[in-house]
């Protein structure tokens, strides 16, 4: 009885947590969902957070043990069977990964473990240990695209997966790295002149700190020295401040990565050098990878759009690639290594000389990763 008390206010929160995010459903909420009192949903969880690390916790169990079955007689079949597992789980479990993006996001240990989940089976695949160029060659295309299908409805096929992994995507025979500079312009300071300015500059900073929920309009104005009228003189509402900062962000950055690799001819370099501009450029600014990726919780679609731009970009300059359903992998795949490596150098702080893990990069770029 005990037991089933306690799934059925599992149930009930992760209906709820896959719906709406997190900060905006109550305890009470989940009791009414789930039939139970207050005091009994406190038997079983301590608070809220308890509630959803046991959401989490439970589905990598379920994914681990997905991922245990994984086989094939080669290397490119337990590669493809490994990515279909992967892209199964995301159709059939998507409000559980919904929730668990979320607590990735809020606890940082869960993304390790994932990791190691990750790792484990990546080296079944290849049957010898990875590095951690491997490891993010691998998985960051693959990431991004399941994450694209189950948000974005792409259709991923896991055969262009297989051979972007395996072949590389960007042949160029190029052996060295491009030389990439050690000091760079900033992009995206506005001008804090206008009353519009004043907000943007207000609302990344105080978003990138304290996040969208915890940051009122009323915290915003204030910031910037302006009156609450101002405020939605220019925007509808605190959501809709948020799009405008996203899509912004979006636009400066494509301007300023494309403006500073325009120069460079080779597609494998610019892809490098691009890579190079990119980390840099978000080291100096994490606040904005922060919103971003806050975002992608509290405004999906427009979440969806800063990435659509992106793909357009990828779509019209990977000319290596057959126009059609394998660009649009291809573009997909480049944009999941550029977001996860952001994640491993600027977050987590794993790799601590780029320069050596870019060349090791570009190799796997031009020649895929050796059986």
């Amino acid at each position: 009885m005990a037991k089933d008390t306690k799934e059925r206010i599992m149930r009930s929160a992760e209906h709820l947590f896959s719906l709406r995010q997190f900060d905006d459903v109550s305890i009470a909420e989940i009791c009414r969902e789930a039939n139970v009192s207050n005091g009994v949903y406190y038997r079983y969880f301590r608070n809220k957070e308890i509630l959803l690390r046991s959401l989490n916790d439970s589905f990598l169990e379920y994914f681990e043990e997905m991922l245990s079955r994984l086989d094939g007689e080669s290397v490119e079949e337990r590669l493809h069977d490994f990515i279909s597992i992967v892209l199964r789980v995301g159709r059939e479990r998507k409000s559980e990964i919904t929730i668990f993006r979320e607590g990735q996001y809020r606890f940082y240990g869960y993304e390790d473990k994932l990791r190691e989940i990750y790792i484990k089976s990546a080296e079944k695949v290849f049957g010898r240990e990875i590095s951690e160029a491997e490891y993010l060659y691998t998985l960051s295309g693959l990431r991004f695209c399941s994450t694209r299908a189950l948000y974005n409805g792409m259709k991923v096929k896991p055969e262009y997966l297989v051979d972007f992994i395996l072949k590389g995507i960007l042949h160029s025979g190029k052996k060295t790295i491009p030389r990439l500079p050690d000091t760079f312009k900033s992009p995206f300071q506005p001008s804090a002149e206008t009353g519009q300015a004043k907000l943007i500059q207000s609302g990344l900073s105080l978003f990138g700190e304290k996040g969208f929920y915890h940051t009122a309009v009323a915290d915003i104005v204030r910031d910037s020295g302006l009156a609450v009228g101002t405020f939605y003189t220019h925007f509808e509402s605190k959501e809709m401040f948020l799009n405008h900062l996203v899509l912004k962000l979006g636009e400066n950055t494509r301007h300023y990565l494309s403006e500073q690799v325009a120069a460079v001819e080779d597609r494998l370099e610019q892809e490098i050098s691009g890579l190079w501009y990119f980390l840099n450029y978000f080291h100096d600014h994490l606040e904005y990878y922060s919103i971003v990726r806050e975002a992608e919780f509290v405004a999906n679609e427009v979440v969806n759009q800063y990435y659509n731009a992106f793909e357009q970009g990828y779509m019209k300059n990977l000319t290596s690639v057959p126009e059609g359903e394998k660009r649009l992998h291809g573009a997909n795949f480049l944009m999941g290594l550029a977001h996860y490596t952001g994640i491993e150098v600027l977050h987590r702080k794993r790799i601590q000389d780029i320069k050596p893990f870019l060349q090791r990069i570009m190799t796997l770029l031009d020649e895929g990763i050796s059986c």
